[in-house]
């Protein structure tokens, strides 16, 4: 794994759906027409300001392990590390953060929130893109939701994100989505 996660701020669960990112993203690279644009440095210091609060707030609300958000590419992303998988994991099982929190991520810049509409290109590189996963060896998964989210949270899948079939379909599939995979 060589990027850092996402954090996406998702309409209806931002916090959950954002760090579900942190299994799956990580194994992606590159971009896509969906991304932002890249962040000042002035921009930079504004989002990570508003990280810090959240991960604090989250730390408040009984996560006391949740680590300090960083800024790559204009987005808060959680460490690519152990460190990071534990947050998402103990932070999925905390709703009270989640919702106690949740009011931190709003002030974020709006070129630093993920739930931008999708174009409806992106919308056909996202089905390509699932096609391929399944051709290639994982059939089970979904294609991507209105919101270009894949619902594969809470399924037996969400548990394999990192295995060596997904990575190895990830892989081949990246010519239809290079960007960053939301998973719900």
């Amino acid at each position: 794994m060589t990027n850092p996660s996402a954090f996406t701020r998702a309409a209806a669960g931002p916090v959950l759906a954002a760090l579900a990112l942190a299994t799956l993203v990580a194994c992606q690279s590159g971009g896509s027409a969906a991304q932002p644009p890249a962040a000042t440095p002035a921009g930079d210091q504004q989002i990570l300001t508003i990280g810090r609060e959240y991960s604090q707030c989250v730390r408040d609300h009984g996560v006391s392990t949740f680590p300090d958000m960083v800024v790559i590419a204009g987005q808060l992303s959680l460490p690519d590390n152990a460190t990071g998988d534990a947050a998402d994991q103990a932070l999925r099982a905390n709703p009270t953060a989640r919702s106690q929190c949740a009011s931190i991520l709003r002030r974020l810049p709006a070129a630093a929130q993920k739930n931008q509409a999708l174009t409806a290109q992106d919308r056909a590189n996202l089905l390509r893109y699932a096609q391929c996963m399944r051709q290639n060896g994982v059939p089970e998964w979904p294609d991507p939701s209105a919101t270009g989210s894949f619902p594969i949270a809470g399924t037996p899948l969400a548990d394999q994100l990192k295995s060596a079939r997904v990575l190895r379909a990830q892989q081949a599939c990246r010519q239809f989505w290079a960007g960053e995979i939301s998973v719900k």
